[in-house]
């Protein structure tokens, strides 16, 4: 109970003037493979709780914060586009879960529409959530996709247990797609557990119960990782840490062993080449060596990995290269 207690007052809402940017680049690391998304940072926070996320260490008990300068928002949106050649892909779900916040309503019933009369850009909205009333209420919704971030169940009951489940989350992207956005998933992080092949085949298969292939844009693969920091945080978890085999990589974050992840990557590629093309299924902040073995692709380099989910886009919006 004083978890829940705990996470019921983060999850009081503060609202602050950002002073600092809104349109940031994907902090991707260096010898690591980036998407090279563009972050509209308007929250900070997240309760949901789950015990792998980074989140909980950057903004421990604090509240949830929702920049209200929206203006400011808007103002840095069109000067990034007004300068910036080729498709862009926004994401407002990495400081935040994109859909967490009641409060962000107004910021997406003028940021959506933005962008959908954009013909050079994409929004993406990443959530665990199923908040998505408002959400279907917009009209104009061209270029945004709504992703999930999803896991075996087993793992998402375990580590995610504050996040509405599987199921649930599916159902909310079947109700989206049939108003007409496009998707996305995240299998971010997979975490190595008993039975994981099977469990992780069972939500895969979940998900084209419900879903049509043919509005899914893009799908992501990540293993579990963490920043060494984060060891007394990542004991807590009921899966995935306990006994696992972790290194350091290159970006300073604890990782399985190279041979574990690619092994994991090729049976759940394997497992979506099922429903879907493999150009729609790519690896999250994964280095060229693991990329050569996974997608027989050599020399993997953000800018290669970048023209394909913009080619994703190309191939689902009708955007301007």
């Amino acid at each position: 109970m004083s978890r829940l207690k705990n996470l019921r007052e983060k999850s009081v809402i503060k609202k602050v003037n950002n002073k600092g940017r809104f349109i940031k680049p994907c902090p991707g690391t260096p010898n690591y493979v980036c998407c090279g998304y563009q972050i509209i940072d308007f929250a900070h926070g997240c309760s949901l709780g789950c015990t792998y996320c980074i989140l909980n260490y950057y903004f421990k008990n604090e509240p949830v914060i929702i920049f209200k300068n929206r203006k400011k928002l808007f103002d840095e949106l069109e000067e990034f586009l007004e300068k910036r050649e080729g498709i862009t892909r926004f994401g407002t779900g990495e400081f935040t879960d994109s859909l967490l916040l009641e409060q962000a309503l107004p910021l997406y019933n003028e940021l959506i529409p933005y962008i959908s009369n954009n013909n050079k850009a994409v929004l993406e909205l990443k959530t665990k959530t199923t908040n998505i009333e408002g959400i279907l209420k917009i009209k104009e919704h061209q270029n945004t996709i709504l992703s999930w971030s999803v896991n075996s169940i087993y793992a998402a009951q375990k580590e995610e247990r504050y996040a509405p489940k599987i199921n649930a989350r599916i159902d909310a992207a079947f109700r989206v797609q049939e108003s007409g956005y496009k998707l996305a998933f995240h299998f971010d992080p997979i975490i190595i557990h008993e039975n994981w092949e099977a469990e992780y085949r069972k939500t895969i298969d979940l998900i084209f119960k419900k879903v049509n292939p043919e509005n899914i844009v893009y799908i992501s693969m990540g293993t579990l990782r963490f920043i060494p920091e984060m060891k007394h945080l990542m004991e807590k978890m009921v899966t995935g840490y306990r006994g696992g085999e972790f290194i350091k990589g290159s970006d300073n974050k604890m990782r399985y062993f190279r041979p574990l992840r690619t092994l994991v990557y090729q049976k759940i590629k394997t497992y979506l080449k099922n429903y879907v093309d493999e150009n729609v299924i790519y690896m999250c902040m994964e280095n060229p060596t693991v990329w050569e073995d996974v997608f027989d692709i050599s020399h993997m380099t953000s800018k290669k990995l970048i023209t394909r989910l913009d080619s994703a886009c190309l191939n689902k919006f009708d955007i301007i290269p």
